[in-house]
């Protein structure tokens, strides 16, 4: 395995959309400044996934509405978490920890991973510092294929799973999968809104996010999820799975389209408030 040696400084604010624009193309490992170097490289990748037969088409469906300028008429694409986690998935994490994990302890490991992740969708503007041979490493190694076709937090469940050898400082445990599915089910089935909105604009605000995953099984109800925690890692892990996931989450829709989505001709119906944008679930 041929590992990174480059040495040269390298631009702090590449943008891998201009790239592609320019080039046609990702940026490839072979470029005299390799991918992981641009802020959502892997958010890039991701989109491209959301074309396998069987991925969900939800980012497709989030861009088709930006371009409609509205909601469309079509239902939300829902998508069915997993119980547990894929083995395939779980192990590919604990490789990259352990990738990170030779000078680091395995908790510091971990907060470079998401922070890693985070920066490859986006979710994050700080570029995290790992050394070149091992963010090359990470790049051959991290495949998200487990993580689109057997959806599931896997990053709350490692975490979650970790919270026995002392490196858990807040002690997070998740709401298991399938009771956020029931709770989700049991708010939003049944259900429809009274004023002529779109039950799809209801507001939903989770006071502690965690990794998202109630946030997640409204997804498939909802366009507009605003969390909040104490957890900085647990919210940066929430909008990588957003951005897995559902990007409503991660990357809201413009007041644009929600207000040209709201009520019914000629009436403007009462507006929930919004929560404060303190409060929402953002990476620094």
């Amino acid at each position: 395995m041929r590992l990174a040696t480059r040495t040269a400084e390298v631009p702090q604010n590449l943008d891998v959309n201009k790239f592609v624009l320019e080039h046609g193309r990702m940026p490839f490992l072979s470029d005299p400044i390799p991918p992981w170097h641009y802020r959502g490289w892997l958010l890039f990748q991701v989109q491209l996934a959301d074309a396998h037969p069987g991925a969900l088409g939800r980012w497709a469906h989030y861009m088709r509405t930006f371009e409609a300028g509205r909601l469309l008429d079509e239902p939300i694409p829902r998508i069915n978490f997993t119980s547990m986690p894929s083995p395939e998935g779980l192990k590919m994490v604990e490789k990259c920890v352990e990738l990170l994990s030779y000078r680091d302890s395995p908790w510091t490991a971990f907060e470079k991973f998401v922070a890693w992740l985070g920066w490859g969708l986006a979710v994050s503007k700080v570029r995290p510092e790992i050394e070149e041979a091992t963010s090359e490493a990470l790049y051959r190694t991290f495949n998200f294929e487990s993580f689109i076709l057997h959806p599931h937090d896997y990053l709350g469940h490692y975490l979650a799973d970790n919270r026995s050898k002392g490196w858990n400082p807040n002690a997070y445990f998740p709401t298991p999968q399938i009771v956020c599915e029931f709770m989700a089910q049991m708010i939003f089935e049944g259900t429809s809104e009274d004023d002529g909105r779109d039950p799809r604009l209801r507001l939903v605000q989770e006071p502690a996010a965690g990794t998202g995953r109630m946030l997640l099984a409204a997804s498939n109800y909802s366009y507009r999820l605003y969390g909040q925690d104490i957890d900085k890692l647990v919210v940066e892990i929430c909008l990588c799975n957003g951005a897995f996931y559902a990007p409503w989450l991660s990357f809201p829709f413009p007041d644009a389209i929600i207000h040209a989505s709201e009520g019914s001709e000629g009436a403007e119906p009462a507006r929930e408030q919004e929560p404060d944008p303190a409060s929402l679930p953002r990476a620094a």
